[in-house]
């Protein structure tokens, strides 16, 4: 009888907390209960920013997990771009170093020195446990070329899962400063797009993986739980992960000072809270600080205390970035807020994938970052069915249970 086995690589996994965690913690569960046997191989001491032990207690006992050592590069040489400081010369110059090092010398990732271990290791484990598939999940993006050098020696149907794209991804934009760096990434991810046997996307719009790729399948993170409403005695607008500077809605902070400076009830009950990890250039902008006494600041909190700061808010806000052509990027909490019934504020270019799903889903309003009128007059309706009791409250979206998604995920590796 055939066996229903598949391995999955992931970098980050319970107690790392955050969205990105969540996606294969969810399907990986939901693949037990479809009846699959399923090998989960992390790494020992992964660095995270973001611990949600509360994670741990989600794992599906049936779940078998295997750990692999490898070393790990200092934090110091980490991305640090989520907490960059701009207040002085030396602390810029100090981050520049880091980035010229980090492009010469870790390619493709800081996570480079785990290939090697990680590939002896998952062969030899596949082997033992005749393991069918294995799913590799980046970035990093080191994780795929585990499964490239996996597959060059043992035969295994194996699927690449972009959460984020590579080679167009805006964050590399921003830290690789070389022409060659950008080639050297580009030919990677034609190589490891070439030889994977499917590839599975976040976001409808990674065209060039399309391209390069036989067989793909959208495949969003979805959510498990529907978030229940709870009461609330202020006019809350909630935004939960890290922002960085590209992602600054600044029209927002705009209009919110217009609303504020016409309108004594909403000066008496706008609250803005933030969860997680805002850039200090936003927080020292000259628009920011004129709103900043209406904004409250928590470190990022465990997902059952978020539920609940999301369930007493009125408005839901992400951010994508605002870069040219950027239109690929879903952040998984996005998926999070789809969860609850509460109206979802977006920002995002005209055309993208955040657009386009708010508004497939009814979920709220997305904006561009030049419009003011619009935007404006959202939340001032949102406000005044808040003070006269009526409710924000959308209805729930099934579309995007993670059970159903993780049937389309059973179906494609049956096909392969």
């Amino acid at each position: 009888m055939f066996k229903k086995s598949v391995g999955i690589l992931v970098y980050y996994w319970p107690p790392c907390g955050g969205s990105g965690v969540q996606r294969w913690l969810r399907f990986s569960n939901n693949l037990c209960e479809l009846g699959w046997d399923v090998h989960v191989f992390t790494f020992d001491n992964p660095q995270s920013p973001i611990k949600d032990k509360s994670l741990l207690k989600l794992i599906n006992p049936k779940i078998k997990i295997s750990k692999i050592k490898g070393f790990e590069v200092p934090l110091f040489l980490k991305n640090n771009s989520k907490e960059e400081s701009y207040t002085s010369k030396n602390s810029s110059l100090i981050e520049y170093f880091k980035t010229i090092v980090r492009e010469l010398f870790f390619f493709p990732d800081t996570r480079r020195f785990l290939i090697q271990p990680s590939t002896k290791h998952i062969v030899k484990y596949i082997k033992k446990n005749k393991i069918k598939y294995l799913i590799t999940s980046g970035p990093p993006h080191s994780m795929h070329y585990i499964g490239y050098y996996i597959k060059r020696k043992i035969q295994i149907k194996w699927i690449t899962d972009f959460r984020d794209p590579w080679t167009n991804f805006f964050q590399n934009r921003i830290i690789n400063r070389f022409k060659f760096t950008f080639k050297r990434h580009l030919h990677s991810e034609s190589k490891i797009l070439n030889n994977c046997d499917s590839v599975f996307m976040a976001s409808k719009s990674l065209n060039i993986l399309r391209k390069k790729s036989k067989k793909y399948l959208y495949i969003p993170s979805g959510f498990d739980e529907f978030i229940e409403s709870n009461d609330h005695n202020k006019f809350r607008i909630l935004y939960s992960g890290s922002m960085k500077f590209i992602q600054n809605p600044e029209k927002l902070w705009i209009v919110l000072e217009e609303i504020l400076n016409s309108h004594i009830d909403f000066k008496k009950s706008l609250e803005v809270l933030f969860i997680g990890s805002i850039d200090k250039k936003i927080l020292m902008s000259k628009k920011f600080l004129k709103i900043k006494k209406y904004c409250s600041f928590y470190p990022y909190l465990s997902k059952e205390k978020l539920d609940y700061e999301i369930s007493i808010s009125q408005l839901l806000l992400v951010s994508s970035v605002n870069m040219p052509e950027v239109n690929d990027v879903i952040t998984g909490k996005f998926f999070h807020y789809l969860s609850s019934r509460k109206k979802i504020l977006g920002f995002a270019n005209k055309g993208s994938d955040l657009e386009n799903i708010i508004r497939n889903t009814n979920s709220g309003e997305c904006f561009d970052y030049e419009t003011s009128k619009e935007l404006k007059e959202f939340i001032q309706n949102c406000f005044n069915n808040y003070s006269h009791k009526i409710s924000n409250d959308r209805k729930f979206c099934k579309k995007y249970l993670s059970k159903r998604i993780t049937k389309d995920i059973e179906n494609h590796l049956l096909s392969i």
